[in-house]
């Protein structure tokens, strides 16, 4: 293949001991319908094949190239890629992941036409189920008003929260080295990202959210740092930099309350994603935080979800009746689990939310025969249609008869549709809250 001296697009691809699937990854890159790229394979010393396969691709293929970086620190080796790239825009793979083919060539125009600085879009995620992969589309918002147009911070501050994965899009390599925005280079591979991504999409002159989705974030992996934390203070440390960075940057007074939205929503998944032994180490961190931005954030105007005003209004109260809180939660999640697992062939079951949480659990259960009577859901937009082949009904559709066991899906609502279900004579025993789609995801291919 061709060697193009000024790439339109470098591919950033770190990798320590990425096998088995790192020449999917390296693959679905060499193969976008943009030719005009250049791969760089940051290698952090890996000694199980993949650098040997790397080396064997670039044989096949010019533009690819290969870097040792010695540290193996994943914010190592993204910097010393960004120095190293050629592109005018600069892309991120990880390496058990893979991108659809027309991903890089629908961004660049889409990038290049508008002149972003930074350009994101929607994922998907996803893994193996019953033999055959499963990939379920996540949107960055809910909101379309984001898609499509300029952002920018100081104007358009409440689309800088928007959280998301660095990964899905592109980063314009002279705006990154002008502005001297580079990932943190602690140890470890994980978590490094959230300073980098809150630090590009804030200093940007031109951000924008393309409605589409090609990345593909593989949730099975079980060596990921994702599913084993070995550091259980890694995020804390992260929105530690990025408080300097911000202070240093006299961006702090402007984006502070940004930082902590971020930082809570990072910390609560974070947590909701260790074990029993991992959640007890880490729960005075949390609710110092917490406690912290209760009182730092007195004054200030943050659209924050039930969950979290919840989770702020204890922290403000007691350490004891957060951890009280957080263990009932835990509980609720277990008992959820068994409620679904000794689900059978013959039972009546209603899923409430026709989102992202409702359809892999749908997609879950009827691989294992069991069929929901219907969806249900709160937005008129959805009644009469279908989700994975079932039918979307309004509520007051529904016929909440005795045995039939009722599925809340929903991250931010769960609480509100309990309630409603109780004043419609639903027993808290039919009952089951399923409000996290990670913890779901873990559950259903079993790494949690």
């Amino acid at each position: 293949m061709e060697k193009y001296a000024d790439p339109k697009v470098t591919v950033i691809m770190y990798v320590k001991n990425g096998m088995p699937y790192f020449r999917r990854s390296l693959n679905s890159a060499i193969g976008q319908t943009l030719r005009d790229i250049e791969v760089l394979v940051i290698d952090g010393g890996s000694t199980d094949g993949t650098l040997e396969a790397a080396r064997e691709a670039s044989q096949r293929d010019s533009r690819i190239r290969i870097l040792s970086c010695g540290q193996g620190s994943v914010g190592a080796q993204f910097n010393l890629g960004v120095r190293e790239a050629r592109g005018e825009y600069i892309g991120v793979l990880e390496s058990d992941d893979y991108i659809l083919p027309g991903m890089y060539e629908a961004e660049y125009r889409y990038a290049k036409d508008r002149g972003c600085d930074v350009l994101r879009a929607d994922n998907y995620i996803f893994f193996e189920l019953g033999g055959q992969e499963m990939r379920i589309r996540t949107r960055v918002s809910g909101d379309n008003f984001v898609y499509g147009r300029e952002l920018r911070a100081g104007r358009d501050d409440e689309c800088i929260h928007i959280g998301g994965s660095y990964w899905t899009g592109l980063y314009r390599r002279e705006y990154l080295l002008s502005k001297g925005i580079w990932m943190n280079e602690s140890k470890g591979a994980a978590y490094q990202d959230f300073g980098f991504l809150f630090l590009a999409s804030a200093m940007a002159e031109s951000l924008y959210f393309l409605d589409g989705a090609f990345y593909c974030y593989r949730k099975d992996n079980p060596g990921s740092s994702c599913n084993r934390p070995q550091d259980i203070l890694m995020v804390r440390k992260e929105y530690d930099f990025l408080k300097k960075e911000l202070i240093s940057r006299r961006l702090w007074d402007e984006l502070k309350k940004y930082y902590y939205l971020w930082k809570i929503r990072n910390e609560r998944w974070f947590y909701r994603n260790l074990d029993r032994a991992g959640q007890k180490r880490f729960l005075p961190y949390f609710y110092e935080d917490l406690k912290n931005a209760s009182l730092d954030l007195a004054a200030l105007d943050v659209k924050w979800n039930i969950k979290e005003k919840r989770l702020l209004e204890l922290a403000d109260t007691s350490e004891q009746m957060f951890k009280n809180h957080l263990e009932l939660q835990g509980k609720e999640w277990e008992n959820a689990c068994e409620k679904i697992q000794s689900l059978g062939r013959e039972d009546e079951l209603y899923i409430f939310g026709a989102g992202n949480i409702g359809r892999i659990l749908c997609r879950y259960l009827r691989g294992r025969g069991i069929n929901p009577k219907a969806y249900i859901d709160n937005n008129p937009a959805f009644w009469g249609t279908e989700a994975e082949h079932v039918r979307v009904l309004a509520p007051d559709d529904m016929k909440p008869g005795e045995g039939v066991l009722f599925l809340i899906c929903s991250e931010n609502y769960a609480d509100e549709i309990r309630a409603d279900l109780e004043r419609r004579g639903v027993l808290d025993t039919q009952m089951a809250v399923v409000d996290d789609m990670d913890a779901c995801v873990r559950f259903i291919i079993g790494l949690g």
